[in-house]
């Protein structure tokens, strides 16, 4: 059985990065969770609980801006602020467990995942994606936003106009979603544009991740634009990579109603074992 505990991590510039583990005794492994814009690592128990059963210890934290973690709601001070804290708890993580952990990434979680493990940032056992943030769609207007709030106020946060009912089709998610008070909907200008950079870098480099990738994406994704999961995976090297598409899916594929949950969860399963045989 798994235990559960909590602590703060400090980020290089001070601000406490809010971590939950859960720790299975004799593990064969473990898996660092990077979650999605405006939510946080709490939600991530039900995944956690498959990654326990497979015997492996799992830790989730809170980006800044984020769930428990210290600054400024839905932004950052710098551009680089989101992948050096990941870097600093993956390399605690990974000495405290003393293996190379999986990474495991959800939406902007994902994208931030995706360029530490190709820009070569830090050293992972295998990425695991959700539905990743590696195209969304931005229209004339939101584009003249971004431009004006980049060059007046790139760190003031403001409602990223993302539609709360396109996470999942169960209603149950969704309550619980929009009563949840540690999420928000905010995202600054700073932060819209590292995802932009980061997205291209991390396009650059697919060609050169050599490690176990297994992608699984909603098909009808009304968050995050699936062609960017399907471009990004076609320019990985063919050894070592999956892909999952649902078509009919809504952005939070492990959120989804049934049976497609449970789909999306068997998947994920089948591929853990055949790289912890």
């Amino acid at each position: 059985m798994a235990v559960m505990t909590e602590r703060f991590l400090r980020g290089a510039d001070g601000v406490a990065l809010f971590c939950r583990e859960w720790t299975v005794p004799g593990a064969r492994g473990a898996v660092q969770i990077v979650h999605g814009l405006g939510e946080h690592g709490g939600r991530y128990a039900e995944l956690a609980a498959i990654f326990n059963a497979l015997g492996l210890s799992v830790l989730a934290y809170d980006h800044r801006g984020h769930g428990r973690s210290g600054g400024a709601r839905g932004s950052m001070a710098d551009r680089g602020d989101f992948l050096r804290d990941l870097g600093l708890v993956f390399d605690d993580y990974s000495r405290a467990q003393n293996t190379t952990p999986f990474l495991f990434g959800h939406s902007l979680g994902g994208l931030i995942a995706v360029r530490f493990a190709t820009g070569g940032l830090g050293k992972v056992r295998g990425l695991m994606l959700s539905s990743p943030a590696l195209a969304f769609r931005l229209s004339r207007f939101q584009r003249l936003l971004l431009a004006v709030g980049s060059a007046l106020a790139p760190g003031l946060a403001i409602g990223s106009g993302l539609p709360p009912h396109g996470i999942s089709h169960d209603e149950e998610v969704l309550r619980r979603s929009l009563a949840d008070t540690l999420s928000h909907g905010k995202v600054a200008p700073r932060v819209v544009r590292f995802m932009l950079n980061a997205i291209d870098c991390a396009m650059a480099d697919a060609h050169r991740f050599t490690e176990p990738v297994l992608m699984q994406f909603a098909g009808n994704d009304l968050l995050v634009d699936p062609a960017g999961s399907a471009r990004f995976f076609a320019r990985l090297p063919d050894r070592c990579k999956t892909m999952f598409r649902y078509d009919d899916a809504y952005h939070e594929i492990f959120n989804e109603s049934e049976p497609l949950r449970g789909a999306v969860q068997r998947d994920l399963i089948g591929w853990l074992e055949t790289q912890l045989d």
